[in-house]
């Protein structure tokens, strides 16, 4: 039995649509910011509270960073909330209903509040993602400023275009899909989209130029390496989860379709939660760091005696056994791989080497 239509709101099919799907995007943020909050306290205890970790400066400075994120987090959700509230509850009787209440109300403090918290969330989601594409480019032949040149000039253009959009918003009776001189929306939203895109597409071209190097020198069955470059990592390091959400908003949004309010209001957990995930592989030790290159080159220098970080690997090198181990921390934010490392590669195999063949003469006098 469906509803009686003298239940219905006097309100065309179009706009009823609109909000069902605002309502729907609350509740995806929601879920977003609980994934937000799960992967905050794990990056958390991962750089602060890890048996044997001694944290640094640089760790410290680093939850301090995702702390802050994590709290203007909770505001422009607490926001959103208040704001869906009012619409859909508190000012209910507006003609038009919660649709015309979000075009007339969006400049009110409130609404604000959730609109100039996500602005300055993007801009150091955005700093995040630029910083691992320097990083990633670090060793490469191409230097890292000249690769992020690109992408920073586009940071500061969307500042400047954010800041222009907070502007609109927040005059009387405007919104982003309603408003009485240029509407900075798309503009705003299509370059953090663009700059997003720009970086997933560098971070994976260098990660996938990797994955085929260790491919072409490492034997098939062995997976040193891979937490580096799978398509998992290409995933997280790039964020292009946000790049593939930021395009399911933009797109109906360009078109005006009402489906973008479905994807609008989880647009800044989303990208939130591309960033934490970025800090909790630092956190592990398995982001790309500039370090790996040196141990992608030293997998590629010695791939028979080289083996997931982690263990150890006993080698037999002409009736010699030789045995390397390997472990793994995090200092200072980056992975270090006391084994793999090249000079600590060598001293080791060297001792060991001579080691056993020391014993191996005595053993052939005897």
């Amino acid at each position: 039995m469906g509803i009686p239509a003298t239940y219905r709101p006097d309100e065309t099919s179009t706009e009823i649509f609109s909000e069902h799907t605002w309502l729907q995007g609350v509740f995806l943020a929601c879920v977003a910011y609980g994934m937000v909050a799960l992967l905050f306290f794990q990056c958390i205890n991962l750089l602060l509270f890890s048996p044997g970790r001694q944290p640094s400066r640089w760790t410290h400075g680093l939850a301090w960073y995702i702390a802050m994120m994590f709290a203007l987090s909770t505001i422009y959700i607490g926001a959103l909330v208040q704001f869906t509230q009012e619409s859909f509850i508190d000012g209910r009787n507006i003609p038009g209903g919660p649709n015309a209440f979000e075009n007339e109300m969006f400049s009110i403090p409130i609404d604000m509040l959730a609109n100039v918290t996500m602005v300055i969330l993007s801009w150091f989601s955005d700093l995040i993602n630029i910083w691992r594409c320097h990083v990633v480019y670090q060793s490469s032949s191409i230097p890292g400023l000249a690769v992020i040149a690109l992408p920073v000039l586009m940071l500061l253009a969307s500042i400047a275009f954010g800041i222009l959009w907070l502007k609109q918003v927040g005059a009387p009776s405007s919104s982003p899909w309603d408003t009485a001189g240029i509407n900075f929306t798309t503009p705003y939203f299509a370059m953090s989209l663009a700059l997003n895109i720009l970086v997933t597409i560098l971070i994976v071209v260098r990660l996938m130029l990797y994955r085929r190097r260790i491919n072409q020198a490492l034997p098939s069955n062995t997976n040193h390496g891979a937490h580096y470059v799978s398509l998992a990592a290409m995933i997280y390091e790039s964020a292009a989860i946000y790049s593939v959400f930021s395009l399911l908003f933009l797109v109906p949004f360009t078109i005006g379709h009402p489906l973008s309010q479905l994807f609008i209001q989880a647009l800044s957990p989303v990208q939130i939660m591309s960033s934490l995930l970025i800090i909790f592989r630092i956190a592990q030790g398995k982001a790309w760091s500039n370090k790996t290159v040196m141990i992608m080159t030293v997998s590629e220098a010695f791939p028979e005696s080289v083996q997931t970080i982690g263990g150890s690997n006993r080698n037999n090198v002409n009736g010699i056994h030789i045995t390397t181990h390997t472990t793994t921390d995090v200092l200072e934010g980056r992975s270090k791989d006391a084994a793999i490392s090249l000079q600590v590669l060598k001293e080791a195999r060297s001792v060991d080497f001579d080691e056993a063949r020391m014993n191996k003469e005595d053993d052939d006098r005897l």
